[in-house]
């Protein structure tokens, strides 16, 4: 397409300087044609001066004239170019079109469409920053929560104006663990996130998985998680063994996010459902009973930055587990796909090729 493009514009300049040079020819051979059909003088040397000063002029005149034609919509163009150069995005209304706009209709177009992507670009930038600093400040908060518990506890520990029982003692070192392993957490997100950024060879870890037994291994740890409210699980398997390429503390990874996810963001009583299909690829479909999501959630939910609650909300969350999935996924080849409703539900589905 942008071949045909730049061909088309290349052969109306063509054919637009063939006509102007044919225009030119006319122009200059009036005088001469003036004074042998008309005048009828060919003697006259007088008049041959005039007529061939007369030519010349015509000729500057005429080079003004082709100058503007053309140089004239390159004023626009220009101007456009500055506009957005100076972030201002959208595009100029048109006051006359000229008729030599016409040959550079492409370019007007291109920078049409230029302007509306940066536009676009400038609103999801914007967006982004938005979500950035929401994430910022959520993270500084679960930094901060967990380090003036570890900070509380240890300083009552050490403090010598008190006398603490065993029983107490192991109440608070187990507090202190529990924020510290929640800080591991969240620093291992952070890793796992600037490794997917810096584009590192991933792929030079990938090994033969068996995906069966992996998801069975994420299943029955994500059973055994310490957690306040009582949740099933059910696996059913493909009944013989699947085998996908990749690294498989990743891999591990990004199921486990998708499970813990469905815990924690679910009531009481909520069956999550682990499911090995294996079609043209394999698909593993992690689905829920649970409150289901909205629209607005389901396009945000790979969002890196993005919670799904408000920051001032309490969560173990970092922000960054649902987009470490996807950039796991898709660094293999992968995909995934989410269906949700509001009460009926979530259903995730990821497809990864087949070793």
């Amino acid at each position: 397409m942008r071949r045909w493009l730049t061909g088309s514009l290349v052969v109306r300049f063509t054919l637009s300087f063939i006509l102007h040079q044919f225009l030119l020819m006319l122009v200059l051979a009036i005088p001469g044609v003036l004074y042998i059909y008309i005048l009828q003088e060919p003697d006259n040397l007088t008049m041959i001066k005039v007529l061939s000063w007369v030519a010349v002029a015509f000729y500057f005149l005429y080079c003004l004239f082709y100058g503007y034609y053309f140089a004239r919509p390159m004023y626009g163009v220009l101007n456009r170019i500055e506009v957005l150069s100076n972030g201002e995005y959208l595009v100029p209304k048109q006051k006359k079109q000229f008729l030599s706009s016409r040959i550079y209709r492409e370019v007007d177009t291109n920078l049409e469409s230029l302007s509306t992507i940066l536009q676009e670009n400038e609103k999801k930038r914007k967006k982004f920053n938005k979500l950035r600093q929401e994430w910022a400040a959520g993270v500084t908060h679960d930094l901060k929560t967990p380090l003036s518990y570890i900070s509380g506890y240890t300083d009552m520990l050490l403090s010598e104006e008190h006398t603490w029982s065993e029983a107490e003692r192991i109440e608070f070192l187990q507090l202190i663990k529990e924020k510290s392993k929640h800080m591991e957490e969240l620093i291992s997100d952070l890793g796992i996130a600037f490794r997917m950024d810096q584009s590192l060879d991933i792929k030079r870890n990938s090994e033969k998985i068996e995906l069966t037994e992996l998801l069975r291994r994420v299943v029955a740890e994500s059973a055994n998680m310490p957690v306040d409210k009582e949740i099933s699980f059910e696996f059913t398997d493909s009944n013989y063994p699947v085998y996908i390429k990749g690294d498989i503390k990743l891999l591990k990874r990004a199921f486990t996010n998708l499970i813990v996810n469905a815990v924690e963001h679910n009531p009481a009583g909520t069956v999550v459902k682990v499911t090995i299909k294996k079609k043209d690829q394999v698909e593993v479909v992690i689905e829920d009973n649970g409150k289901g999501m909205d629209e607005d959630a389901v396009n945000h939910l790979f969002d890196r930055y993005y919670r799904g609650t408000p920051t001032d909300t309490p969560t173990g969350g970092t922000g960054l587990g649902m987009a470490i999935v996807q950039q796991i996924i898709a660094a293999y080849g992968g995909s995934i796909e989410v269906s949700s409703e509001l009460g009926c539900g979530t259903a995730i589905t990821v497809r990864l090729s087949c070793d």
